[in-house]
């Protein structure tokens, strides 16, 4: 989106506020205004080389839900999958999955590009403690962290399909990790 300055009336033309400028002055001072700011705004969108692919935006199986700020899978719901087309332009990315760790457990996750798996593993920890750490002051004790997992590097199109998959795990007894996340970031190369 985009939003241009200026006034929300008009006062038919004549002088502006009483600066002294003429209309043919104020209308090429307006035109070099508007141009730098069109210039501006063709480099930002030039420039712009990252495109973030907000989780709550893919289309989810129904066991998937907000999770501290995250989109994670319901407890107990086992693994689901969430995929959106590729909105950028043809290129060659960088994906990074923007991921939630969570101190009891260490949840699956695969990546695929139009149905062919692209990368795989499990999260990390987000505390040494693992299980020991005290369940009734987790968030104070081992909270989540946010962390960066670098996916690979591959050729992408407009409407390729990605798709993201994750399963909770129980390493811990009653409470796991429910393969929280918040997106993957494409970074143009």
């Amino acid at each position: 989106t985009s939003c241009s300055g200026g006034s929300d009336s008009d006062d038919g033309g004549g002088t502006n506020g009483g600066s002294g400028e003429t209309e043919a002055a104020a209308a090429q001072k307006d035109s070099s205004a508007a141009e730098e700011e069109a210039s501006e705004e063709a480099a930002t969108v030039v420039s712009s080389s990252n495109i973030f692919l907000d989780a709550f935006d893919f289309n989810c199986s129904s066991n998937w839900t907000n999770r501290d700020g995250a989109l994670g899978l319901e407890a107990y719901s086992g693994s689901g999958s969430c995929e959106t087309s590729f909105p950028g332009e043809a290129g060659t990315y960088q994906l990074v999955l923007k991921a939630q760790t969570e101190f009891d457990g260490k949840s699956p996750y695969k990546v695929s590009i139009n149905g062919t798996q692209v990368a795989s593993g499990e999260y990390p920890l987000s505390s040494p403690l693992g299980c020991d750490c005290p369940h009734e002051n987790w968030r104070d004790v081992c909270p989540d962290r946010n962390n960066d997992i670098n996916l690979g590097t591959f050729s992408l199109n407009p409407g390729d399909i990605i798709e993201f998959w994750g399963d909770d795990v129980y390493p811990c007894g009653s409470h796991g990790s429910y393969t929280k996340w918040h997106g993957i970031e494409a970074i143009r190369r």
